[in-house]
């Protein structure tokens, strides 16, 4: 009977002991197949970001891209027949001016400026002799054409821009996506600040000038709403070690170091609604991720903030992500 006793307890203890190891073993492979698919979850999440984030950089560009089509073609309208109509103004002034002239050598200058003198009286204007009238003339002209040029400018940067699809790539120098970017954005810059530029010899790349100007735009634009009264702006370039370092400094007001960490997420904004969408940042990230580049930001409440832009120069057949 007590051998019995034994031999059951024996039998219950090897059929627990093996229960057990088939559990343990159980256990193993579901948190084994758990670990497997938190991997699987992680890949799919991070893809669905990249998605995500290559869906905000696509629509935001194609949407501003359409918008300064729009504008250069409304602006580049009158500013034909502006520049025609100036044109023949100026074939007519030297007409006059010749004419003027002819007489002045015949002595009728006296004559002249006493009948301009007797038609201001008459109107209630101010008096202008003859000769001032031709200079500050020429003098208005010039100051017209310098204006037109800029007008011209904007609208050849605005034309290029909406022109260039997201992903298109060619050799290209970084300083000139800077200086495209400040002519843009120069009335917006003369009325909040100074800017003070330091731009190296650099190398070309192959990027999308277009998407690396915008990259500028977001960032001085960032800047200027950073002013409460003017600052000051200070962008340098320089090549060393195989990098393009660009660098944009403000005197603002800062960013708080709890939101350092978040400004480039999609749709995050401190700004009040209304302000801004909170795309800026995150456009510009991803498109200097798609150069294999980085951006990096230091800042200082009250003091200004600091974005770092470095972008490798890699070899021409070397096959790069794209950013979009």
């Amino acid at each position: 009977m007590i051998k019995n006793n034994a031999d059951d307890y024996k039998t219950a203890y090897y059929r627990e002991k093996k229960a057990r190891k088939r559990a343990e073993q159980i256990m193993l492979e579901k948190t084994h197949e758990i670990y497997v698919k938190n991997l699987e979850l992680q890949l799919a999440n991070s893809q669905l970001i990249d998605q995500q984030q290559k869906f905000i950089e696509t629509e935001k560009l194609a949407a501003i891209g359409i918008l300064a089509a729009g504008v250069a073609h409304e602006i580049n309208n009158p500013l034909a027949f502006i520049v025609s109509n100036l044109d023949t103004l100026k074939q007519y002034f030297k007409t006059f001016t010749n004419a003027i002239k002819a007489l002045n050598d015949k002595d009728y200058s006296l004559l002249i400026n006493h009948a301009i003198s007797q038609l201001s009286k008459t109107n209630n204007q101010p008096y202008y002799d003859v000769e001032y009238i031709i200079n500050d003339s020429q003098l208005i002209f010039d100051e017209v054409d310098e204006g037109l040029d800029r007008v011209k400018g904007i609208v050849s940067n605005l034309n290029s821009f909406s022109r260039t699809q997201a992903g298109d790539r060619s050799l290209a120098n970084i300083n000139s996506a800077i200086e495209s970017a400040l002519k843009i954005l120069n009335n917006e810059i003369k009325n909040k600040c100074d800017v003070a530029i330091n731009l190296g010899d650099l190398p070309l790349i192959h990027c999308n000038i277009n998407e690396v100007s915008q990259v500028f735009i977001n960032i001085i634009m960032n800047a200027l709403q950073a002013f409460s009264l003017h600052g000051q702006i200070d962008i340098t370039s320089h090549y060393q070690d195989k990098i393009i370092t660009v660098s944009i400094s403000d005197n603002g007001s800062g960013i708080p170091q709890k939101y350092i960490d978040r400004i480039f997420d999609p749709f995050y904004t401190s700004k009040p609604v209304g302000s801004g969408t909170g795309l800026g940042l995150s456009v510009s990230y991803g498109i200097i991720k798609g150069l294999s580049g980085t951006i990096t930001v230091d800042s200082t409440i009250d003091k200004g903030t600091t974005f770092i832009i470095q972008i490798p120069i890699e070899p021409r057949n070397k096959n790069r992500p794209q950013s979009i």
